[in-house]
Order: structure tokens, then C-alpha cells, then sequence
């Protein structure tokens, strides 16, 4: 089994911490984003890992091949972090889709306890907690039939759940859905969600929800979120 990382962002509403650092080094009570990402990926036995990189690639390289001298780092660059979506960053990984894979965005702190779970899983899952408030802005699954229909921000019927971006996909599915994916970079397509390619392929491909409740998983995307985060980690 294989991880994704997707660290491609500039992480602009965490200015001024990102000005001179790639937002995964930000630290939450003395332990990075990424760290806390990756620490969770070995302890789960995945330690084949590529790591989509944008502005300070350089930084996040020389941090983490110093850190985890036992890891097998695979390195995308993405040169137009800066004017694309990650659906371009996603599918710069596409020559090394080769086994069943944890897919991962990089502003993600979650419970080990949660990745364990997925790693766990023989078919595709996504997490999904259906007791929480369904955020405006943030991803929202809708689930018909126990299963994922629709991935994004937009959706808000009575069936849409909040939905966080860590999947786990054969290989086989995960191929199918990078085909989407070239299909719509190839039309220019570049600023939109990687979701919203799935979202087109959603009937082929049985996605599941894996429900979760009380375990920590939240996005690190402002100054807010980052005092939230340090707060519940105490």
C-alpha cells in the first residue's frame, strides 16, 4: 500500500506562518502537520509514500529526508501550484499509481485510530461523520444506499454528510478515477476539485462511507483552525 500527501498549497489564509515555510512544517504543539501525517502512515505499516510539493519544495524535501531516513519518498513537483487546483497536483502522481493507495490532503490532523481503520477496509472508503454540522465551505458527501454518490462543497440535501478528504482506493479504482482526472486536465480543467472528476465516474465505482464521531479530524486551513487544533491536542 502506497499514500498520497497532497502538500501542493500555498496556504495563503495561514499568512504570515506560510511566508518563508510550506504549510505541512507548520507546527501544532511542537509536531508539524506532515509529521503528525506521516507518523500516523508508518505506524499503519505504509512507508511507501509520494508527496505532491509547490512553493518551498526545497524546504519540505530537506525536512522530511533528514526526519525519516526510513521512509521510501516519492517527490511530485507541481510548477504551477500557484494557478492550479490540486486535480493537477494529483495528476502529476499518475506513473506511480502501482498498488492500493491512502489518498491524504495535506491540511488534514486526524486520530491514528481513523487511518488504521481505512488501511483495514478491502474496498474504497471515504470518511464521513454524520452527527457533525454540515459545514458551508468545507467538503460534504452525499450518500445514497450506503454509498457515495456525490463529493464537494455545494451540496446541501438532507442525505449530504460532512465528508474528510482521506480515501482509501484499490488500485484498480483509483486508476479509473485518474483516467476522469486526465480527461479534464486535458480540457484545461485546472482549477476545479479532483472530486468533481470522481463525481462523473461516482456510478462505476463503489465508494463507502466509513463513519467516525468523537475522533479528532479537521483541516488546517486558517490562523482559527490552527488555535482550535492546538487547543483540542492538549
Amino acid at each position: 500500500m502506497k499514500a498520497i500527501i497532497l502538500a501542493s498549497g500555498v496556504g495563503k489564509r495561514l499568512q504570515p506562518l506560510t511566508n518563508n515555510m510550506p504549510k505541512p512544517l507548520i507546527k501544532i504543539n511542537n509536531k508539524t502537520i506532515i509529521e503528525r501525517q506521516l507518523d500516523a502512515c508508518i505506524n499503519c505499516n505504509i512507508k511507501n509514500i509520494i508527496i505532491t510539493t509547490g512553493l518551498f519544495e526545497e524546504k519540505l524535501k530537506l525536512y522530511l529526508k533528514e526526519k525519516y531516513k526510513n521512509v521510501n519518498f516519492t517527490f511530485v513537483n507541481n510548477p504551477q501550484y500557484d494557478t492550479t487546483n490540486y486535480i493537477y497536483s494529483l495528476w502529476l502522481t499518475k506513473d506511480y499509481i502501482d498498488d492500493e493507495l491512502i489518498l491524504i490532503h495535506g491540511d488534514l490532523i486526524f486520530d491514528e485510530k481513523l487511518l488504521k481503520k481505512l488501511v483495514e477496509q478491502k474496498e474504497n472508503f471515504v470518511l464521513i461523520n454524520k452527527k457533525a454540522k454540515v459545514p458551508e465551505k468545507d467538503f460534504k458527501a452525499v450518500i445514497e444506499n450506503e454509498k457515495v454518490i456525490k463529493i464537494g462543497v455545494n451540496y446541501f440535501s438532507e442525505n449530504a454528510y460532512l465528508s474528510m478528504p482521506i480515501y482509501k482506493f484499490s488500485e484498480k479504482d483509483f486508476k479509473r478515477w485518474m483516467e476522469e482526472i486526465d480527461d479534464e486536465v486535458k480540457r484545461g480543467n485546472l482549477k476545479i476539485y479532483a472530486e468533481d472528476a470522481f463525481n462523473k465516474i461516482s456510478n462505476e465505482i463503489t465508494l463507502k462511507p466509513l463513519y467516525y464521531t468523537e475522533e479528532l479530524c479537521m483541516e488546517i486551513d486558517t490562523i482559527e483552525d490552527l488555535g482550535k487544533a492546538k487547543k483540542m491536542l492538549k
